[in-house]
C-alpha cells in the first residue's frame, strides 16, 4: 500500500498487521473455547440457551463467541447451610444472639427454645439444580427452616431439651429431603445436625438442675443395674444347688425307705416260713451288733459255778492208804 505524503511516496506493508490481528484473533477464539473442568464439577453446556451435554472433569472445548455457555456445578463437593449461628462449631452464645430470630422457635407445649442446626447436601442432579429453581441455596434455607418449625412445633420442649434429639435430626431430614424431590431441586440431604437446643436464659439454670439430676438418674440405674446382674445370677445359682442338694437328700431318703420297707417284708416272709430259725438267727444278729459295744459282759449258766472255772485239786486228790 502507498502513501502521498508532501511530494513523497511511502509505501507501507500491511500483511504483517494482518497477520498478527489473525492470530490475535486466533488465540482468542482459542482462549474462548478451552475452559477447565475440576475434579469436584460437572459442567453443563448451552448453546443458544438449550442444554446440549454435560461434561465431566477435564480440560474441555466449547463453541466460542457466546455460542455455548457453560455452567459449572460442584455435584462432588458436600456443602453446609446454617441456622442460628454461623461459627464452625455454632456453640457460641455472640454467634447465637446475632441469629436470636432465626433459633427461637416455639415447642408444641407452647415453650420457646433456641435451636441452631446446619444441613449438609449434595448436588446430585446438576440439571435440576440449575434450570428448575432458580435460587436453589436461598429455597433449601427456607426450606429448612419452615420443616424444622414443623417438627418442634409437634413435640413437648422437655423431649427436645433430653432424649429426643436423634428423633428430630431424622425427621428434619426425610421432611426436607422429600420438598427437594417435590420441587426438582437435584439436591440430596446427607445429614441433619442439631448444633444446639437450648431454653430461654430465664430459665437456663433451672434446666441445667434438671439435667443434672437426670444424669444422676441414669447413673444410679446404672449402678443398680451392675449390682442386680452381679446378685441375682448368684441368687439364683445358689437357689437352684438348695434345690438340687433337697432333690438328692429326698432320693437318697425314698431309697433308703423303700430298701428298709423290702428288707421287712423279707424277713417277715422269712419268719412265716421258718419261725424258730429266724428267732434264732434275729437273736445272733441282735448280739453280733450290742456285744461289741457292751463294756461289761456277765454270762449266766446255772451249769457254770464260778465266773473263772479252776481244777478242784482237793476233790480231785486219791485216797490214803
Amino acid at each position: 500500500m502507498k502513501f502521498h505524503m508532501e511530494g513523497k511516496t511511502v509505501e507501507v506493508r500491511t500483511w504483517p498487521a494482518v497477520v498478527v490481528a489473525m492470530l490475535a484473533l486466533a488465540l482468542l477464539l482459542a482462549a474462548s473455547s478451552l475452559y477447565q473442568v475440576g475434579p469436584e464439577q460437572e459442567a453443563l453446556v448451552l448453546r443458544f440457551g438449550r442444554h446440549v451435554k454435560t461434561e465431566g472433569p477435564g480440560l474441555k472445548a466449547r463453541l466460542p463467541l457466546g455460542i455455548d455457555r457453560v455452567y459449572k456445578v460442584p455435584t462432588r463437593m458436600v456443602d453446609v447451610v446454617s441456622f442460628g449461628a454461623r461459627s464452625p462449631q455454632g456453640a457460641r452464645m455472640a454467634a447465637r444472639e446475632d441469629f436470636a430470630t432465626e433459633s427461637s422457635m416455639l415447642t408444641g407445649d407452647l415453650n420457646m427454645v433456641r435451636v441452631g442446626w446446619d444441613v449438609q447436601f449434595t448436588r446430585e442432579t446438576p440439571t435440576d439444580f440449575v434450570f428448575n429453581v432458580q435460587e436453589p441455596i436461598s429455597t433449601l434455607r427456607d426450606i429448612s427452616q419452615s420443616v424444622m418449625r414443623e417438627v418442634m412445633g409437634d413435640r413437648a420442649s422437655i423431649l427436645i431439651l433430653t432424649v429426643g434429639r436423634s428423633e428430630v435430626q431424622r425427621r428434619v431430614r426425610e421432611l426436607i429431603q422429600n420438598q427437594c424431590r417435590q420441587f426438582g431441586m437435584g439436591i440430596r440431604i446427607n445429614e441433619v445436625n442439631l448444633l444446639f437446643v437450648d431454653p430461654p436464659p430465664a430459665v437456663l439454670g433451672a434446666f441445667n438442675d434438671l439435667n443434672k439430676a437426670e444424669q444422676d438418674a441414669t447413673r444410679f440405674f446404672e449402678e443398680a443395674a451392675k449390682v442386680y446382674q452381679d446378685r441375682v445370677p448368684r441368687a439364683r445359682g445358689e437357689a437352684r444347688r438348695m434345690i438340687l442338694e433337697a432333690e438328692g437328700f429326698r432320693e437318697r431318703r425314698v431309697n433308703v425307705a423303700r430298701g428298709e420297707a423290702q428288707r421287712f417284708a423279707d424277713t417277715l416272709n422269712a419268719y412265716r416260713q421258718s419261725p424258730e430259725v429266724t428267732r434264732q438267727r434275729f437273736f445272733l444278729e441282735t448280739m453280733e451288733d450290742c456285744l461289741p459295744r457292751a463294756r461289761e459282759i456277765v454270762v449266766v449258766d446255772p451249769a457254770v459255778r464260778s465266773l473263772l472255772p479252776h481244777l478242784n485239786v482237793r476233790d480231785a486228790a486219791p485216797e490214803k492208804r
